[in-house]
């Protein structure tokens, strides 16, 4: 068994008027596309950084498609 503690970090954006949000591991190794499709670092990111997005209607699990339903309040 490995148990590690990592460090987190809330990446909030607004697309469209709909306010999305991923938690990421706060890396350098981890990285996000810039609107002129160069990497940017989490490590990196300020508020008002402009990052690329893809969006669905459907949620995603470690990378698998799922239905589901969040109510969150």
């Amino acid at each position: 068994m490995k148990i590690e503690r990592r460090p987190l970090v809330l990446v909030e954006a607004d697309v469209e008027g709909r306010r999305i949000k991923i938690l990421l591991q706060n890396a350098e190794t981890i990285k996000l596309v810039s609107k002129e499709g160069t990497p940017v670092s989490i490590t990196s990111l300020s508020e008002g950084d402009e990052v690329l997005v893809h969006t669905e209607d459907i949620g995603r699990h470690f990378g698998m498609r799922i239905e589901e339903t969040i109510i969150e309040r």
